[in-house]
């Protein structure tokens, strides 16, 4: 008969062994689910031509007024063009040039 301590080591052995393997299960696991850096940046950023009013003011800088000219001046072929057509000023513009995109496969 094995005592606890048996046990104990063992399952001590075991946990060592397969720790490291744990790690790069995670990484793996991304790349079957299909989560990418790629698909993360989209999601964390707006894009101009469908985005809503409540998340463009959730831009830093922009206030609801802002919003809502942005979604007035649809549609943007770059989203240099909120400058250009006048609806946000230059300065505006810096603070949010990498929170935005425009999608040219929805155009």
């Amino acid at each position: 008969m094995r005592t606890p301590v048996a046990h104990v080591a063992v399952i001590s052995v075991m946990a060592l062994v397969l720790a490291p393997g744990c790690g790069s299960m995670m990484k793996s696991w991304d790349t079957v689910t299909g989560k990418s850096d790629r698909a993360d940046r989209k999601q964390s950023t707006v894009e101009l031509n469908s985005a809503g009013r409540k998340r463009l003011a959730a831009l830093p800088g922009l206030s609801g007024d802002d919003a809502d000219r942005i979604i007035a001046n649809r549609p943007y072929e770059k989203r240099r063009d909120l400058v250009r057509k006048g609806v946000l000023s230059e300065s505006k513009f810096d603070k949010i040039r990498d929170a935005v995109y425009v999608d040219h496969e929805k155009n």
